[in-house]
């Protein structure tokens, strides 16, 4: 893991899609000028909202539906498929850049931390070094889209991942159901009904959320803070908690 002379936690909140978004993006640039500094970020997402990852059509989702139903539809900065952000905590980590790291091994270091923090909950999972097997869908949410090093609970996948490559820095979105919340996403393609029904019934056999893996119903600041511990012994240096806004120095 690469070493820093900071970490920033910022502290665990709620808010709407296109704030959570924004200051994602005002930490990339931060660390891109300052790179011998981190963030870590936990929150959740008030009203639920739909994520597209950055090269994701916009016409894989029914807006008229999300818009029906009180739901959020936003892009992030980083890769991967559509996410619903409903009983989530979503995790975001930018971190300086090694010159020499590979994309996967950055995804490795990091799924380490997040397996070590739910452990420490007493979730009961794995580290996949494989490449789990793809959905053959036409339109795939993201936890139907398979990568090596998927972090799973009984063989099912229970975290789904995305990453930004900048110049000097990484930036890393995760969501981690901790209840089934997520599977509504198929209800928000712009699919048939047959084919929503098909995914629905792949989503619920092939994923896992966290309190199945923990058997108890968890507060998401109790998941946020047992992951921030994990992140912090291994990124080292000075370890800074607190609230930051869109505007806010640092």
């Amino acid at each position: 893991m690469v070493r820093v002379t900071r970490l920033k936690v910022i502290e665990f909140d709620a808010h709407p899609a296109s704030y959570n978004m924004g200051l994602d993006r005002r930490l990339l640039g931060l660390c891109e000028a300052g790179p011998d500094q981190a963030f870590l970020r936990f929150y959740t997402w008030v009203p639920p909202a739909l994520s597209l990852g950055r090269f994701e059509p916009e016409g894989a989702v029914d807006l008229a539906r999300a818009e029906r139903d009180g739901i959020d539809v936003v892009r992030r900065p980083t890769g991967g498929r559509i996410v619903l952000h409903k009983q989530d905590l979503t995790y975001t980590v930018v971190m300086p850049r090694e010159p020499l790291a590979s994309v996967e091994g950055t995804y490795l270091e990091l799924a380490q931390c997040i397996v070590a923090g739910l452990a420490a909950l007493g979730a009961k999972v794995e580290l996949a070094r494989g490449l789990l097997k793809k959905s053959a869908a036409r339109i795939r949410p993201c936890f139907l889209s398979a990568m090596r090093h998927e972090i799973t609970s009984a063989g099912r996948k229970l975290v789904g991942s995305a990453q930004l490559v900048g110049r000097r820095a990484v930036l890393q979105h995760g969501s981690i159901p901790l209840g089934r919340g997520y599977l509504e996403v198929v209800n928000y393609l712009a699919c048939g009904e047959a084919e929503k029904a098909a995914l629905a019934q792949e989503m619920a056999g092939r994923t896992a959320c966290l309190e199945e893996a923990v058997g108890r119903v968890l507060d998401p600041a109790e998941v946020a803070a047992r992951l921030g511990d994990a992140f912090a012994a291994a990124f080292g240096g000075r370890v800074e908690h607190g609230a930051m806004s869109l505007t806010d120095p640092t």
